[in-house]
């Protein structure tokens, strides 16, 4: 996301009135060269920057990271269903999961001695379609593909003395797609899983401006055990993960009085509890729950894990 403010006139100390545009969820903030009296207009020069990666933000999911000053918080719900497209167990499936998310960014920085602070909300829904194909016993290939839209609102922007000025609402179009597989094999009391995805994610703003985008690889192993205690009739297991990505090209961060921080290489461990063999609950697709820490290039952030992403 992306605001770009134009300020015109003077700005009071008391709670400025002028408008800010902007793009999706980044914060792009113009200040003044120098600080005249409050009833004066203002000469803007000087670039503070604080920009969120979109793309990122929603691959992310459940979790929160901080960078350069930068915090974002992301909630994300998927709500999901597989469709059998044929009988017996080595049928082609059709997996859908809804995904409904909000996320909150706050910025805090010193410009000239003054503090300065934005902040913005942001909700998004992404619809997602994989279709699960059988290449061999164990075996599946999963083609994916993802489309959907953000809304940032009640965005802000305030600077120490000189008060709060709000944001315009806006609007951008996110979509992605590639190709996972997924791998998984008995080993003595344990299920192993292999699992490697290719893809692309994007957001378009729908109000002009450039947008942000990357290829990601990744590659991971999990490890899932019984654990011997059942939950309504059904066997519980543990697993743990570790999961590998590569961005190209580098997803970026913008960082206040820095160059962007580009983010290439990041590892993850994680751990989750769910059903053994796969379940149905209500409205959720075969529904494991943990937590997870990634890492990697200068950025760290901990989310909720919520399965194995292959």
């Amino acid at each position: 996301m992306y605001i770009k403010n134009h300020y015109s006139g003077g700005l009071s100390g008391h709670g400025g009135g002028a408008v800010l545009t902007g793009i999706a969820f980044a914060i792009f903030l113009l200040c003044c060269t120098a600080l005249p009296a409050h009833s004066q207009a203002i000469d803007y020069e000087d670039v503070v920057e604080a920009q969120v990666n979109v793309p990122y933000v929603v691959q992310f999911g459940f979790g929160s990271y901080d960078v350069g000053g930068l915090s974002t918080n992301t909630f994300r719900i998927p709500l999901g269903h597989t469709f059998a497209l044929g009988d017996g167990n080595d049928s082609v499936r059709l997996k859908f999961t809804g995904y409904l998310g909000y996320s909150y960014a706050d910025f805090e920085t010193s410009w000239r001695g003054r503090k300065l602070t934005a902040s913005q909300d942001y909700v998004f829904i992404m619809p997602h379609f994989e279709l699960q194909i059988p290449l061999a016993p164990g075996w599946t290939i999963k083609p994916y593909a993802a489309v959907g839209a953000g809304c940032a609102f009640s965005g802000s922007v305030e600077l120490e003395g000189w008060g709060r000025l709000s944001t315009r609402d806006t609007y951008d179009f996110l979509y992605s797609g590639g190709l996972a597989s997924l791998f998984e094999k008995p080993i003595g009391g344990f299920t192993a899983g292999f699992g490697t995805r290719l893809g692309w994610a994007e957001e378009v703003p729908l109000s002009g401006g450039g947008g942000q985008g990357y290829a990601t690889f990744q590659t991971g192993l999990e490890l899932r055990h019984p654990i011997g205690i059942s939950l309504a009739e059904r066997g519980l297991e543990l697993a743990g993960s570790f999961i590998y990505y590569y961005f190209f090209p580098a997803a970026e961060f913008s960082m206040a009085h820095e160059r962007p921080l580009k983010v290439s290489n990041q590892y993850e461990f994680g751990t989750t509890i769910g059903f053994a063999g796969g379940t149905n609950l209500w409205i959720f697709d075969n529904p494991r729950i943990g937590a997870s820490y990634r890492f990697g290039d200068g950025l760290t952030g901990f989310r909720v894990n919520l399965g194995f992403p292959f």
